[in-house]
This record gives structure tokens, C-alpha cells and sequence, in this order.
């Protein structure tokens, strides 16, 4: 559905202007009319503005927080998102919101506005909405919304704080490597090679390629910064993210830590599902697919066959030899007490706490390998640099005697 920008004159003469979605101009000007309103200007805005951007987790918190509020105290779910309208300032969120406000004015409901915004607004989030809607619950769905959000933003930064101070060794390594190569390696490598001095081939071949990439630096530079900004993009998208888990997981340390972050997001989703009252199936299904390492992914669907087919959940999650039996023993006391959306909330809660626990601890040991990786490439510059200086000064000492 189109959405307009518009200015309009206020009775006071004061000018204000917002967005609105509307099937053409014409009811734009209407609906600002019966606002008491005197449109001054209605432009229609792309539809790929918005339809492709990802709304931040902190808006999404902040949406959903405040609709659980305002939802709480008693107010109209149509009234809560025309203040939020007024109140809001991100663009996206804007966009949401009066979108919101259309459908539900012409008949159509919340779950069905978030869905498409998928980019925004996961399976997950519709999920909970859908479910809050039919029973009634909207404004614990939201605020369910809201701690898992919350939740999973937390752990993204504390994954990223811990992980800043590695991310800045490697930029600076790479830019020195850059600064060394294009600048400053080509100008010593003129001098020794026109000087005929006897060099060991890792130094010809060293100060041969600076030199040639000193003469297409205008060339060379801006094609790896565009390399490196394209990696950069597709590493974010769907198939460059289950390229990259492809090429890491092997890596032990990595894989667990892989692993445990899963096991986390599952629990916590599969746990909110389950207290919204949405059925295991679909819940376990949108549970197990926001799961990234491929070795839960490719049992996805035995599990869901499994329980479709009769069996419990404990005894489905057993089957696969691949969970952790901490898991499967949870999922089993679940079972038996009536408490499985509890028990899965408190084990995602602890899988959060041993995540950043084994970030720390990978930190702690990637610190010093990184110096000690900076320091045999420095040392080995170093030695092709010096090297041909020792030899012209051999030189120099023979032709004395």
C-alpha cells in the first residue's frame, strides 16, 4: 500500500506534516479533512524506501514496549498507535505505525500489517502478535516481545564489546600491511634492486610486488576497498551468513560457541511460543529454524515428524544424539511437570550466560596470539628489509680489504 508525506495547516494556522497510508492522494486529503486539517502538500513516497530496510532492535523494544504499556493501562490498541505515530521519529517505525493505524481502520489485523515487513518482523514476532489477537492477550505479547528482543540484543553486545578490541588489532594490522605495501615497501625496494645487491628470492619477490602494486595503487587500492565493503555485505545476507558458518564450523572453539548460542535463541523462542499458547508444532517449527549451525538445521524436520508422529518431545530431541543431554533433561522434567515454557526460559537463560563466559574466555586467548601473529609480521618485514642492508655493507667491508 502507498504511503504519502504530507503538510498540512493546523486550525491554530501552525503547519505539521507526517506520513499516511492511503490508497491514492485524493483520501489523503480526505482523512487530513476530517482531522480538521487543510492539506498543504501530499507526496507519495517509494514503496523501497522502507520495504527491504530492517527496523533496529532498539526501535523494535521501544514499539513494543510502549504499545504492552499503553495496551496495559487500557487504552485502544487504534489510539496507542496514533500517539506513538505523533511521538515517533525514525522513519521506518513511522512508516510501520501508520500502516498499522490504515489496516486496522479498514478491518485488517495487527499480524497481518507485520508480516510484511518481514525484514523487520520475523515469523516469530507475527507468530506472537497472531496468538496475542486470538486470545486476547496482546498486550502480554508484547511485552513477551520485548524481553526477547531485549534479551538477544544484550548478547549481541556483550558478544560485541568482548569482541572490539580484536576487530581493532585486525583493522590496524591490515592497514599497516596496506600503508607498507602500496607506500612504503615499493620506495626501499626501488633503492636495493637498482643497486644489483645479492637478495634472497622471499625479498625479490617481496619488493617486486610492492613495486607493482605501488605503480596501480590508483587501481588497486579502490578495488580491495570495494572488495572488502562487498564481503562485508554479502557476509550479512542469508546465503553469505550460512557460507560463513560453513567455512567456521569446523573450527571446535568456534562450533560450541556456535552451538551454545543456538540452544539459547531456541529455548527462548520455543519458551515464548509455547507461553502465548501457540501449538508445539508450529512453535518447534519456527524455533528450530531460527537455529543457524547446520547440524541442528538438517534434524529440523525428523524432530518435527517425530512429534507429529506421537512421540514426546524429550524422547525426539534424545533420538538425534546431537543436542546436549543438559537439553534433553530439561525438556523431559518439562514435560512431566507442565512447566516445559519455564524450564526452556530458565535453560536459555543459562546457554546466554555460558555464551558470554566462552566469548571471554576465547578473547583472553585470541589477545595474545594476535600480537604474537603482529609480531612474527613485523619481524619478517623487518628481516627482508634488513637483509639487503647487511649485504650491501658485506660489500662495502670486502672492497675495503
Amino acid at each position: 500500500m502507498p504511503i504519502f508525506s504530507f503538510k498540512a495547516l493546523n486550525p491554530d494556522n501552525t503547519v505539521s506534516q507526517g506520513s499516511l497510508n492511503a490508497e491514492s492522494r485524493e483520501e489523503v486529503a480526505s482523512i487530513l479533512t476530517k482531522k480538521s486539517l487543510t492539506p498543504l502538500s501530499i507526496q507519495e513516497l517509494s514503496e523501497n524506501n522502507h520495504s527491504k530496510k530492517s527496523l533496529p532492535e532498539v526501535e523494535k523494544m521501544n514499539l513494543c514496549r510502549y504499545l504492552g504499556t499503553m495496551l496495559k493501562s487500557g487504552l485502544a490498541i487504534s489510539e496507542s498507535i496514533e500517539v506513538l505515530l505523533e511521538e515517533s521519529e525514525h522513519p521506518l517505525t513511522k512508516k510501520v505505525l501508520s500502516d498499522l493505524s490504515y489496516s486496522l481502520n479498514h478491518g485488517q489485523s495487527l499480524s497481518a500489517v507485520f508480516a510484511r515487513y518481514p525484514n523487520s518482523f520475523d515469523n516469530f514476532f507475527v507468530t506472537i502478535i497472531r496468538s496475542g489477537e486470538i486470545s486476547g492477550t496482546l498486550a502480554e505479547s508484547f511485552y513477551q516481545l520485548e524481553e526477547k528482543i531485549a534479551a538477544e540484543h544484550s548478547l549481541k553486545q556483550t558478544i560485541t564489546g568482548t569482541l572490539m578490541y580484536p576487530a581493532v588489532v585486525c583493522v590496524a594490522m591490515l592497514g599497516m600491511g596496506v600503508l607498507m605495501l602500496f607506500f612504503i615497501l615499493p620506495q626501499i625496494g626501488k633503492v636495493f634492486l637498482n643497486m644489483h645487491v645479492p637478495l634472497n628470492s622471499v625479498t625479490v619477490t617481496l619488493f617486486n610486488t610492492a613495486m607493482y602494486a605501488g605503480k596501480n595503487k590508483v587501481v588497486l587500492l579502490p578495488s580491495l576497498f570495494i572488495a572488502l565493503i562487498g564481503l562485508g555485505i554479502f557476509f550479512n545476507t542469508r546465503l553469505g551468513k550460512q557460507l560463513l558458518m560453513h567455512l567456521i564450523s569446523p573450527v571446535p572453539a568456534i562450533r560450541n560457541l556456535v552451538k551454545q548460542m543456538d540452544i539459547a535463541r531456541f529455548c527462548r523462542t520455543f519458551s515464548t511460543l509455547l507461553s502465548t499458547g501457540v501449538p508445539i508444532t508450529e512453535a518447534l517449527e519456527i524455533a528450530l529454524d531460527s537455529m543457524s549451525y547446520t547440524g541442528f538445521r538438517r534434524l529440523s524436520k525428523d524432530i518435527i515428524d517425530q512429534v507429529t508422529t506421537g512421540k514426546t518431545l524429550s524422547i525426539a530431541f534424545k533420538n538425534t544424539k546431537i543436542f546436549p543431554p543438559l537439553l534433553t533433561q530439561m525438556i523431559l522434567s518439562g514435560e512431566k511437570s507442565g512447566t516445559l515454557d519455564t524450564s526452556l526460559k530458565d535453560l536459555g537463560m543459562f546457554y546466554e550466560e555460558e555464551v558470554t563466559v566462552s566469548i571471554k574466555k576465547a578473547t583472553q586467548i585470541l589477545e595474545p596470539l594476535i600480537m604474537l601473529v603482529v609480531g612474527i609480521g613485523v619481524g619478517a618485514m623487518v628481516l627482508a628489509v634488513i637483509g639487503p642492508v647487511y649485504s650491501i655493507i658485506g660489500s662495502l667491508q670486502a672492497g675495503q680489504h
